[in-house]
């Protein structure tokens, strides 16, 4: 990390590894507001805090909120202030006063980051005038009072779901995608098509493809470039190569992703030799695992024949020699269109004869 008090040095400077003491699969927030006077500013903080923490138990995650004070430096903490706006996942900025320290962190949010990922704040008996270069950016603004900040607890619940369903889909992947896509991945030669988001989360091994990150699951995915389908059909062969002490893995096949949690889309996998279908509830981001049946014989070491479709009728699932269909009639929350996501959970997978068509 750049020691210089200029944010731009830390721009230019390689991004810090993840700490392998950070929460596994967790998100992070940066929350840049005044810090007087300290009760407003506090209770605000904890506000943020809860509407994170209700968004993160709704979608099965950690959300964790961070502020500058909370920065442990015995010199000088605008280096580590940049890297926070930098790496964090969501940057919330209360522009309310135009303090300048918020407004600068804005500032240099808005020129690095994408806008679904800033979120900025106001309160709306501030006497400052919108301030015109941000007037086109979201704004939530809210009342000190008992209604004002429960409605502003609510519309945070909504804003950290439309920013979780971009995480971490922040840079785009310009590989262009023919269909149909096929892959044998048994040759030693790798498919520049299917995008991991770190080069150290995949190989080449002898008869397959290796991906995955087992302990921090945010990075344990691959998707088809940015192709978003509606009516598709994903084949795919898939085994464990590598597992987690302690932490039952899982692999499938996402179609209409989102994201790669798992309710941003319709996940299928298989677990300890059952096949679940992930099922999205409604539009808070509640869910729940829903098992199909057994496969019966099932090896998780030995590839695994996944056989997945989608139309705007029926979702189709084969594994091994398990079949099942499901009428997208009978889901209570249907994605229109979206990725293709292959996923192993707590787990290294390798994957070989990828099919990918639109229907």
């Amino acid at each position: 990390m750049s020691t210089s008090v200029w944010p731009y040095d830390t721009f230019i400077s390689p991004k810090p590894p993840i700490k392998r003491q950070d929460n596994i699969g967790s998100v992070t927030c940066f929350v840049a507001s005044p810090f007087e006077p300290k009760n407003k500013w506090d209770d605000l903080f904890l506000l943020v805090q809860s509407a994170a923490k209700q968004v993160g138990n709704d979608v099965g995650i950690l959300i964790e909120c961070h502020r500058a004070d909370n920065i442990a430096s015995s010199g000088i903490i605008h280096p580590e202030i940049w890297e926070a706006l930098r790496t964090k996942d969501i940057i919330v900025c209360d522009v309310s006063g135009q303090n300048g320290n918020v407004m600068l962190e804005l500032g240099i949010a808005s020129a690095w980051r994408r806008k679904e990922h800033v979120i900025i704040l106001r309160d709306r008996s501030d006497d400052k005038p919108h301030l015109f270069d941000i007037n086109p950016a979201r704004h939530l603004e809210y009342e000190i009072s008992f209604s004002g900040m429960q409605k502003l607890f609510d519309d945070l619940r909504k804003v950290f779901l439309d920013v979780l369903a971009s995480i971490p889909f922040e840079d785009k992947h310009p590989v262009s995608v023919n269909l149909p896509f096929m892959a044998s991945l048994t040759n030693g030669q790798d498919a520049p098509e299917l995008h991991t988001e770190d080069i150290t989360h995949r190989r080449m091994l002898p008869d397959c493809l290796e991906f995955g990150s087992p302990l921090i699951y945010r990075y344990s995915w691959m998707s088809l470039g940015d192709l978003t389908l509606r009516s598709l059909r994903v084949k795919a062969e898939m085994r464990l190569t590598l597992e987690t002490e302690n932490l039952p893995p899982f692999m499938g096949v996402m179609v209409r992703g989102q994201s790669y949690f798992a309710n941003f889309g319709h996940f299928v996998f298989v677990r300890e030799g059952k096949v679940y279908l992930h099922i999205r509830e409604d539009d808070t981001g509640k869910s729940h695992d829903e098992a199909l049946g057994t496969v019966d014989g099932f090896d998780m070491r030995s590839f695994n024949h996944f056989d997945i479709s989608i139309n705007d009728e029926k979702l189709m699932v084969k594994v091994n020699k398990f079949e099942d269909t499901i009428n997208i009639s009978d889901l209570p929350y249907v994605f229109s269109a979206g990725r293709v996501i292959f996923i192993a959970g707590h787990c290294r997978a390798g994957i070989r004869n990828i099919e990918v068509n639109e229907l």
